[in-house]
């Protein structure tokens, strides 16, 4: 019986399915196509190629879902304002652009992110799916991420960003035409570059925008966490610092270590009034529970985002994680440390060498010895390829300083991460025997 109740299940889910993908090819046929408003001057995103068709990253990505869902669909592109026009007024069903500008409960966005972009320097746009179908949408952001598992959105973009990247198509044999059809396109791609040379450079611009970021954020390790103000929510933007529900500020700054707790929030009070804009961040936060602490250290800065009134809206942080930094750091110290110890024990003189027998440094008491002479005089005793510990005593003659006297020394190899001799340490007990 319930192996019958888990197969009637399955059936009920299937016949949805199978409902849901009719219920879109039903509503969007050739005769009525999915109508998406674009900008017709936006490269390398949305633009009227040369010969006057729809060309640009989100065109293609647009066609890409759609042929997976198939169903047809038309571009209408138009000057910015009149493309919103269209959609707004109900003649397109579908805009790619800026979710916060249409936060509506009759609108329905994508989960997912097609780009981002900036818009001002301290504002950065999320491109999405935006349309009153909300089966639409849902399909649609379906097909994109299984779009980007298969690694076919990664090709887009590198059409269009990185064509470097994309592998030729064949050439043709006969040397004559290869020389005719680059001669051809050399004087055709003249004339466009006089044509077209400040859109092209606006092109450049926002491609070179759209990399930085994207390399600051994913090379640099950062995140990016935006805090809403009028919900009282901070979520993550990009990076994963935060749980997925996103967080409170004051459960936020609960975490931030008791040293550093009262002037974030002073700061982040100043900034939410709108009485600063700016300001760096340099704080320890607990990842862990209260129980069982785990502090990261955080360096960045916080920039403050108006809305359309001037109003404060948005605090984006945008954060470093340099914990493992700081430690290296602090390991430098400490070994710093301990070598300054051990050079100023009275007890034992020593000195320090490179791997060839040249002296680095020595201590005190290894200078009370030696009367001031150089320690380097030491420099016949080694064996440059010698890796073992060797004790010796060394008969110290120097008439001229008035030294006399035989001296027990110890010299150990040390060794650097790939067991290669890096440099020697000699210690004595600081005794020595006058003849």
């Amino acid at each position: 019986m319930k192996q019958r109740y888990i197969s009637i299940t399955l059936l009920l889910i299937a016949s949805v399915l199978q409902t849901a993908a009719q219920a879109l090819t039903d509503r969007y046929t050739h005769h009525h196509p999915v109508i998406v408003a674009c900008h017709w001057d936006n490269p390398p995103y949305e633009f009227l190629n040369d010969e006057g068709e729809p060309a640009g990253i989100n065109v293609d990505i647009v066609k890409a879902v759609m042929h997976e869902l198939d169903l047809p669909c038309q571009f209408i592109m138009k000057e910015w304002s009149v493309a919103k026009n269209t959609f707004d007024n109900g003649n397109a069903d579908l805009i790619l652009t800026d979710a916060r500008s249409y936060q509506k409960a009759t609108l329905f966005s994508s989960d997912n992110v097609l780009q981002y972009h900036r818009i001002l320097a301290d504002s950065v746009a999320e491109i999405r799916f935006i349309g009153r179908d909300r089966q639409l949408i849902e399909q649609m952001d379906d097909q994109y991420s299984r779009l980007k598992q298969k690694g076919e959105l990664a090709l887009i973009q590198d059409r269009w960003m990185h064509p470097e990247r994309v592998e030729p198509e064949s050439t043709p044999k006969e040397p004559y035409i290869a020389g005719g059809i680059l001669l051809l396109a050399a004087i055709i791609g003249l004339f466009i570059w006089i044509a077209r040379r400040h859109m092209l450079r606006a092109t450049r611009r926002i491609a070179d925008l759209n990399e930085m970021m994207y390399k600051a954020l994913h090379m640099g390790n950062y995140d990016v966490m935006v805090y809403d103000i009028a919900k009282d929510r901070l979520t993550n933007q990009y990076g994963s610092v935060l749980p997925k529900e996103g967080m409170t500020l004051e459960e936020y700054t609960k975490r931030i270590h008791p040293d550093q707790r009262e002037e974030f929030i002073l700061k982040s009070k100043s900034m939410n009034e709108g009485r600063s804009r700016h300001f760096e961040l340099n704080k320890r936060w607990n990842s862990g529970t209260e129980q069982k602490p785990r502090y990261l250290h955080f360096q960045g800065h916080a920039i403050l985002e108006l809305d359309v009134h001037g109003r404060p809206a948005y605090v984006i942080n945008a954060v470093n994680d340099v914990t493992q930094d700081m430690r290296i750091y602090q390991a430098a110290r400490d070994i710093s440390r301990k070598y300054d110890a051990i050079l100023s024990d009275p007890f034992v003189a020593m000195s320090f060498y490179d791997n060839k027998g040249t002296l680095i440094n020595h201590n005190e008491a290894m200078n009370n010895l030696l009367h001031g002479i150089d320690s380097s005089l030491f420099k016949e005793i080694f064996k440059p390829q010698e890796h073992k510990d060797l004790s010796v005593t060394r008969h110290l003659y120097y008439p001229e300083y008035g030294i006399d006297k035989y001296v027990e020394c110890h010299i150990q190899p040390l060794y650097n991460a790939k067991g290669e001799i890096a440099n020697y340490l000699m210690t004595t007990n600081g005794r020595a025997a006058a003849i």
